[in-house]
């Protein structure tokens, strides 16, 4: 396989993943993220995260994920475990074994059966403040 090859199937460097020029950052399962991520591209979690994510792309947490963080992305799809407020600026996605304790905002919200939600949910249009106001 030539370069250009391996960059049209997705380039892999430093757990970032580019596909159709937008950057992805892949996380494994045994992976943990402690602390604050702001990050211009989308996150693929199969680890633990503690703390805070912010992305301008979308969120992904993995089947077995564990995670206890503020998220906040375009379109957020949960498959794991999640404890924490969740933003999604166009669509959340509760997969059939995802299980959400936190409260809500978003555009729109889809929920499979066999997923759980506990926490309040704003629906609809709404404005991004920044923290603290």
């Amino acid at each position: 396989m030539d370069v250009q090859e391996a960059v049209a199937e997705g380039a892999t460097e430093n757990g970032e993943v580019k596909r159709d020029g937008r950057k992805q950052f892949q996380m494994g399962p045994g992976d943990i993220l402690e602390g604050k991520l702001i990050y211009d591209g989308s996150i693929h979690a199969d680890g633990r995260v503690e703390g805070e994510v912010r992305v301008t792309g979308n969120i992904d947490v993995a089947n077995g994920a564990n995670v206890k963080a503020l998220l906040e992305g375009s379109n957020v799809s949960l498959k794991g475990a999640v404890e924490g407020a969740v933003t999604a600026r166009d669509k959340l996605t509760l997969g059939k074994n995802a299980r959400l304790s936190g409260d809500v905002v978003v555009k729109r919200l889809q929920i499979d059966d066999g997923a759980t939600l506990n926490g309040h949910v704003r629906m609809g249009e709404f404005e991004h403040q920044a923290p603290g106001q």
